[in-house]
């Protein structure tokens, strides 16, 4: 279903975040807005799978436009469900074994990355480079906890799987004698590198609701609530710094560039109408194929119901609004 007054032509920049098999539900989205006649996608910034959904999207539109992108997403994940390399570290992510005893063993199976093989295969990094899409790709520096972003310039194989290297399943990622482990701890996804020039109208693309109505009650839900609001904290911090910066520069005459680039912007968040959680079916580290697809087809049922809501908003007016989020968690 198409919103009765969409503008013929849509440049956007996309906020991704990670959050393991999860990120199929991004597939979906994205999948979905791609069939939008005239969009363009200017940059993004993504964490974890959402890293891995931003490098399949960016190649793809590098190679066949719209049609590639929803093509080089199709057979990443395709790919990843032949592999399951998430579900054959579930005892492990599930807490019945020790990693630290696993990497300890002569052939701990945590020494070697077992995404590596399919991000080696699945991601030209030289088209990555040169491609049209500028990309922000998040990882955390080991060493200190600070956020470590990688552009295109700086963009490997090592940089996407530093991205997506949760330490509970994988080794930490080297690169440049630097230890990087996955980046929701320090940006999920990153907003930062968005703000600048360029489109105004900024998606975010989120994997958990960014408020609950239901406390936990079992110690198996209250754990997997834990572990998302420690992925998700820096990201609604800097929605707040975000929200109050916007208040403090109020109706006065403007001077910045930046300040300008800040009022200009048009804020869109698409989430899932529920959490993905466990207790619902859907499992972080389950990737085989109808888990995914199951995904999927959530995203883009959810990418359809926010463009026949907001499809008029874009290119006009934030269809967030940061100020009344601020007021429902202050």
């Amino acid at each position: 279903m198409m919103h009765s007054s969409i503008p013929s032509a849509i440049t956007i920049k996309l906020a991704l975040e990670g959050g393991g098999a999860h990120g199929a539900f991004t597939w979906g989205v994205l999948d979905r807005l791609l069939e939008l006649p005239g969009l363009r996608i200017e940059a993004i910034s993504a964490t974890s799978s959402g890293a891995m959904n931003a490098a399949a999207l960016a190649q793809g539109w590098q190679q066949n436009g719209a049609a590639g992108a929803r093509e080089a997403l199709d057979t990443f994940w395709l790919k990843l469900s032949r592999q399951n390399a998430m579900a054959d570290w579930w005892l492990a992510a599930a807490g019945m074994f020790d990693p630290g005893l696993w990497r300890k063993a002569p052939s701990a199976p945590l020494t070697s990355n077992p995404l590596r093989r399919l991000v080696e295969e699945s991601f030209d990094i030289d088209l990555l480079r040169d491609g049209p899409i500028r990309l922000h790709l998040a990882a955390t520096r080991v060493r200190d906890g600070a956020l470590a972003l990688f552009d295109n310039a700086r963009l490997s194989h090592d940089a996407l799987l530093a991205s997506a290297c949760l330490p509970q399943w994988f080794g930490a990622v080297e690169i440049d004698g630097e230890a990087y482990w996955d980046g929701g701890f320090a940006g999920n996804p990153v907003l930062e590198p968005l703000l600048g020039s360029g489109a105004d109208d900024l998606l975010c693309v989120l994997l958990q609701p960014l408020q609950r109505s239901e406390l936990p009650d079992t110690a198996r839900d209250i754990a997997e609530l834990a572990a998302q609001m420690s992925f998700t904290n820096a990201f609604k911090r800097e929605l707040r710094d975000l929200a109050r910066t916007r208040q403090r520069i109020g109706p006065h005459l403007v001077v910045s560039a930046e300040v300008k680039r800040l009022k200009r912007l048009r804020l869109h968040v698409i989430t899932p109408s529920e959490g993905l959680t466990l207790r619902e079916g859907h499992s972080a580290v389950d990737t085989r194929l109808p888990q995914l697809q199951a995904l999927r087809d959530l995203g883009r049922e959810a990418a359809d119901s926010w463009w026949t809501a907001h499809g008029g908003d874009v290119g006009r007016r934030e269809s967030f609004s940061l100020a009344n989020w601020l007021n429902c968690v202050s």
